[in-house]
């Protein structure tokens, strides 16, 4: 038995003419069905005759009015639902062309082609080959510019990047976690405290103990941080220190720390976000102009000397010049910071630093923020043993037998075996070549402006993680945006 489907046939909606109501009125509550219908139907709309056989509503023969096949009828039934299959699929296809978002490029096989770096990463993937030149580019669109890769693209694109992230974390759990009283402790020693609520950045209290812009220019990374994150972050209240020497005080984030100070958390330089004072500008103009000075000239057009210039204040410093001066290698000369006509006469632009094959990095009263600009030149960065750690230094490689060699760490204490090493690159120039072409290419990726926001919003999943108390926020807490207006946490209303 078929069942009755006559609520599936197709259905012809008639103007509202008089000519068709006229056509209904002698059976207005009869459904016409007929061949003979159909054909005087068409006339009406069209002026158009058609034969009754080649009517798709006809039945058995030729100008019959008999009953449908069962082909005809199953096709009545089946058509609206293959029509609606059909147009879902469709709908479906589109949705999923439009909602790739921003993971395909990146979350199966990353477009900068890194080294895995073994001290670091548990595992490496060695289906991915490792090469020591970055392909960074795909197409048009440069993935070390990207602030919001999202943490499963952090991890592809810069994995082994947070280790201090991951060993505060591991450290405070140890110890049982951060109190608020910790945050207590640290803010008497701090520059400003400071809490995310509901993916906002709040300033708590503001420091009158600043040096120049080096606050506002770290609360301005974490808040670029947060806004351009494609994933919500967790609230958590912290106290940051930005000074050069990081002081133990319950649990503050530094800038630098001793290999001992472990209750500091890393956080990366204010520098990396802008650093106006000395006329250095933000890290992303310095890569853009490191790039396109180093794009102009070649190896072999670079002077084959070691550069620095700076303030004397510490022993290290002094020795780099006293041993540097005795050679025709050493370019090395200290400034007086408060001489404003030498000062203009003789500093540098930081892409002028590229011009030279050598470029040396000493320490000051703690880290030195200079370090983040030598490693853009395309040239060959020479170190001490340093004793203050950044959050990147564990990318170090100054092995010098490895092929993927980016740094060179002078031997010995501080300065004393410099002339040897410098004997030994000027003597091996290739060698001297392919460390400044490592460096360049992989601190220019591994110190991106992507590298940055992703460090900084692992740090502050990881914080989350060994917080024991819930953020609260009070009436008197500044909005970021307020805040870096004026300057201050409060204010009376003018």
């Amino acid at each position: 038995m078929i069942p009755n489907l006559n609520w599936l046939r197709p259905r012809i909606v008639l103007p509202s003419t008089p000519s068709f109501r006229h056509s209904f009125s002698s059976q207005p509550n009869s459904r016409p069905t007929s061949p003979d219908y159909l054909a005087e139907f068409e006339d009406k709309l069209g002026g158009q005759s058609r034969s009754p056989s080649s009517s798709r509503w006809a039945g058995g023969a030729a100008g019959g009015g008999g009953p449908r096949s069962l082909l005809q009828t199953l096709w009545l039934w089946l058509s609206p639902i293959v029509t609606i299959v059909l147009l879902m699929a469709l709908g479906m296809k589109k949705a999923t062309l439009e909602d790739k978002g921003v993971m395909d490029p990146y979350l199966c096989r990353p477009p900068s082609m890194f080294k895995s770096l073994d001290s670091v990463c548990s595992s490496a993937d060695a289906s991915r080959p490792q090469e020591t030149i970055f392909q960074e580019e795909v197409g048009k669109f440069v993935v070390d510019t990207d602030l919001s890769l999202r943490s499963a693209q952090c991890d592809a694109i810069f994995p082994g990047l947070y280790l201090e992230a991951d060993r505060s974390r591991d450290y405070w759990l140890s110890r049982g976690g951060v109190n608020s009283s910790d945050l207590d402790a640290a803010e008497q020693q701090g520059q400003a405290r400071a809490m995310i609520k509901n993916n906002r950045l709040y300033i708590k209290s503001y420091s009158d103990n600043q040096q120049g812009t080096r606050t506002k220019a770290t609360l301005a990374a974490i808040n670029e941080a947060i806004t351009t994150s494609l994933e919500p972050l967790p609230d958590v209240e912290f106290v940051i220190q930005t000074g050069d020497t990081g002081i133990v005080a319950g649990a503050p984030w530094a800038l630098g720390r001793e290999e001992d100070q472990e209750d500091l958390t890393l956080i990366p330089d204010y520098g990396f976000f802008s650093w106006p004072e000395p006329g250095v500008g933000s890290f992303l103009e310095i890569q853009d102009k490191t790039l396109l000075y180093e794009a102009k000239q070649s190896w072999q057009d670079k002077i084959a000397k070691l550069f620095w210039k700076g303030a004397l204040m510490v022993d290290v410093r002094k020795e780099l010049i006293t041993i540097a001066e005795e050679f025709p290698w050493g370019a090395v000369t200290d400034i007086d910071w408060s001489d404003k006509q030498r000062v203009q006469e003789e500093l540098l632009t930081q892409e002028d630093h590229c011009k030279y094959k050598y470029l040396a990095h000493a320490e000051g009263w703690a880290y030195s923020g200079r370090l983040k600009y030598l490693l853009q030149c395309r040239s060959v960065v020479i170190a001490h043993k340093m004793q203050y750690l950044q959050h990147f230094h564990h990318l170090f490689n100054s092995d010098p037998t490895s092929p993927q060699q980016n740094l060179v760490i002078s031997p010995g204490r501080n300065f004393d075996r410099l002339p040897e090493v410098m004997e030994a690159l000027q003597r091996d120039d290739k060698r001297a070549e392919m460390i400044a072409t490592n460096s360049f290419n992989f601190y220019r990726h591994w110190l991106s402006p992507a590298s940055v926001n992703c460090y900084w919003r692992r740090l502050i999943t990881r914080w989350a993680e060994v917080q024991n108390f819930d953020p609260v926020l009070h009436k008197n807490d500044a909005s970021y945006n307020s805040f870096i207006l004026l300057g201050r946490v409060h204010w009376i209303p003018y």
